[in-house]
């Protein structure tokens, strides 16, 4: 009788740990929604600031630093300040547009200049960025947002869904400054 209540208090153990586990799971993932929801708001924001033939041009930041030519500099920073550079340089050449250059990161963060906004995803795991901004872009067919999308990068998973979800997609080694 001792071992069946042994036994069943290690049932018990194993099932909070699973519990514990599946909690902070969903905890994180909540989260990481309203971490989205913020950012994805800000862009839409973004959008409606758009004069008529405008573009919010919108770079898979990580895809872009690793699959660009114009990148050498893969140092902590130095990527950063030439993706920001040639974001930079694209925007002085179209003054009705706006960009938006989205990163995983661990932490939810990010600046704005002038017409750039580079933000971090915070949260964990993979293609954080793309679900970011394939969310937002739903959010926008859903409400019937107008104004032109493009979005750059070389993933072509993301590449497929952003084009179902009606951005335009360019790849990375067509984004010039």
């Amino acid at each position: 009788m001792q071992d069946s209540h042994v036994t069943r208090m290690r049932a018990l153990k194993d099932e909070n740990a699973r519990l514990k586990e599946e909690l902070a799971r969903a905890c994180e993932e909540r989260d990481s929604l309203r971490q989205h929801f913020a950012l994805a708001l800000l862009a839409a924001r973004d959008a409606e600031r758009l004069p008529d033939g405008g573009t919010l041009l919108i770079v898979d930041g990580w895809n872009a630093i690793l699959g660009s030519e114009n990148v050498r500099d893969k140092s902590d920073t130095g990527w950063r300040e030439q993706l920001k550079d040639i974001v930079a340089k694209r925007l002085e050449k179209c003054p009705d547009d706006i960009a938006w250059i989205v990163f995983d990161g661990h932490d939810v963060n990010g600046s704005t200049e002038g017409r750039l906004r580079i933000s971090y995803t915070g949260g964990t795991g993979a293609h954080r960025a793309d679900r970011l901004v394939c969310d937002y872009l739903r959010m926008r067919k859903y409400s019937g947002a107008n104004g032109n999308v493009t979005v750059v990068t070389n993933d072509k998973d993301f590449r497929k869904e952003a084009e179902r979800l009606g951005a335009t997609v360019l790849e990375v080694k067509r984004l010039k400054g």
